[in-house]
């Protein structure tokens, strides 16, 4: 295979048996477990010690006591990185222009697209490997595969250079073009390390890293907006801060050196899994996680920067508690999978928690959205502070949806997953396209959040009904809630222009206050609970082997 090295061909061309058998001929050291756990031998899990020792007991400790508590250790950590962000974007809204924002959100986007790429999604097999060795090695083959790839991107850009004097295509990203390289290799080998220390419950890792590389990344890029640097300076300050994350997280996940043809076997174990796994995340990531380029593409670099200092401020909740959940819920929901333990207790808590988490800060952005960018950030960001009104919808049920989305991965559903990343990428292209054809923008980015709450609603149902539940019996348990938030934002939302703006404000805030007081009332509940009822052994159909999803 030209351009690739000789490993890598061999790698791709050898059969699963030969892969097999290259690591049974050899075992690499064991990974470091933390200090007063027990590994699990099979599965990769660690269980903390109780007092009666029986696995019945470990398993029932984990959902709700062991997940809450790790959730609230990622949590804290995580807003207290969020905080400084905040504040650092208040000064930052005034040393960078929204074009600055656009060029950093369409660098940014495509070293994200690019890691996505390069990884070749090897990272998401990690919490499914049948052992702490297994897991290592494809953590490790992800993380040459992203180094691999930002060289030969880097090379590709330099060429460019050379012959046409401008580096290849840079999608309006500018200078920041050459930021990309490293950022790819540092993202893609970042999400391998996490992959691995979530594995091994390292989360206090995770939290630490995590909050040193906001400093990282906010100090750096308030520099460089001191220095004039523009969008380059907000690229450099997150290079700095993945660069950080990654040699942070690598140190504390005690990964050495590995054969590069035990890590080929893995690759090759593996390889079934994460090529169907690939594709749809490269269309959820093009249409969701990284859609700056496209909206440069449609409404200009102006609008784009516009967008992404909108979706940065608004996705505060998902960056503190969302991605919280997300990292102990996929290796939990694997480890219950492998031990067949019925998940519908956990994912019905999972939704209704994360529903009253968000609920209360996305109302209160689309009420307030434009008003409150405005008096905080500048009034050159008040269109940015409208989009997150309109965005904020789609973002409440993404908030819910984006954890229990990795269920698919858990259940081997992903020929549903590709179909769905389809018609979602369909749809938000389309969405996209109708404001190009009508010259309104903000109906296109308004139908991009529609369509975008349709999806997250399939994904919430999914969820709930592969767990034995049904969205509909949720709905009714929770009507209460419901019944207050459906009557409550409409209302307001018709009456923002015929109350004065203060009584209307006031309004808006009591509601928030009521439902954050509901949220905290529901969680104090669930934190007094005393570990849950033992979990129901789940049928024999529904307990999938450890090797399910590797290639056969």
């Amino acid at each position: 295979m030209p351009g690739f090295p000789r490993w890598v061909s061999e790698v791709l061309a050898r059969s699963p048996e030969a892969a097999a058998a290259d690591q049974a001929a050899w075992r690499p050291r064991a990974l470091p477990r933390p200090r007063g756990a027990m590994p699990a031998p099979t599965t990769g899990a660690v269980l903390v010690r109780r007092p009666d020792g029986s696995l019945r007991s470990r398993l029932a400790g984990l959902l709700p006591s062991s997940f809450y508590r790790q959730v609230s250790a990622l949590t804290l950590a995580t807003a207290a990185s969020q905080v400084v962000s905040l504040i650092a974007t208040v000064l930052l809204a005034r040393l960078y222009a929204p074009v600055d924002f656009g060029q950093y959100s369409i660098a940014l986007a495509a070293a994200t697209i690019l890691a996505t790429v390069a990884t070749l999604r090897l990272e998401m097999a990690v919490p499914l490997a049948e052992d702490d060795q297994e897991a290592g090695m494809v953590a490790f083959a992800a993380v040459l595969l992203s180094a691999l790839a930002a060289a030969g991107l880097l090379a590709v850009l330099i060429v460019a250079m050379l012959l046409t004097g401008r580096p290849w295509f840079d999608l309006g990203a500018g200078t920041s073009v050459w930021l990309v390289p490293p950022a790819v290799a540092a993202v893609g080998a970042l999400a391998a390390f996490r992959m691995l220390l979530s594995r091994q419950q390292r989360f206090g890792a995770i939290s630490r890293s995590r909050f040193t590389a906001s400093l990282v990344q906010n100090a750096a890029q308030l520099g460089a907006g001191r220095l004039g640097l523009g969008g380059v300076g907000l690229s450099l300050g997150f290079v700095c801060a993945q660069v950080w994350n990654t040699v942070s997280m690598w140190r504390g996940s005690g990964l050495g050196m590995l054969r590069l043809s035990t890590c080929g076997a893995a690759v090759v174990k593996w390889r079934r899994f994460s090529l169907m796994l690939l594709w749809p995340s490269l269309l959820n990531t093009v249409t969701v996680s990284a859609v700056a380029p496209l909206v440069a593409l449609c409404y200009g670099v102006t609008v784009s920067g516009l967008f992404a200092f909108a979706i940065r401020i608004v996705a505060l909740p998902a960056t503190l508690v969302g991605q919280a959940v997300a990292t102990v819920f996929y290796p939990k929901m694997a480890e219950q999978e492998r031990a067949g333990v019925d998940q519908e207790p956990a994912i019905q808590r999972a939704i209704t928690g994360l529903t009253m988490l968000g609920t209360p800060f996305f109302g209160l952005v689309m009420l307030l959205g434009p008003d409150l960018y405005a008096m905080f950030f500048g009034e050159q960001w008040r269109a940015a502070g409208l989009i997150s009104a309109v965005l904020a919808p789609w973002l409440a049920v993404s908030f819910v949806s984006s954890p229990l989305s990795s269920l698919m991965t858990v259940k081997k559903q992903l020929t549903r997953l590709l179909l769905l990343s389809v018609v979602e990428a369909a749809l938000r292209l389309g969405a996209l396209a109708a404001g190009v054809l009508r010259d309104r923008p903000m109906m296109g980015i308004a139908a991009y959040s529609v369509s975008g709450v349709l999806i997250c609603l399939y994904y919430v149902r999914w969820s709930l009904r592969i767990a034995g539940s049904r969205l509909r019996s949720w709905a009714w348990g929770n009507r209460r809630y419901l019944l207050v938030v459906g009557v409550g934002y409409p209302a307001l939302l018709l009456l923002r222009e015929p109350l004065p703006r203060p009584l209307h404000a006031a309004l808006a805030g009591s509601l928030t206050v009521a439902l954050v007081g509901w949220a905290a009332g529901w969680l104090y509940r669930q934190g007094r609970r005393p570990g849950g009822a033992p979990p129901r052994e789940a049928s024999p159909g529904h307990i999938a082997p450890a090797g399910v999803g590797a290639a056969e």
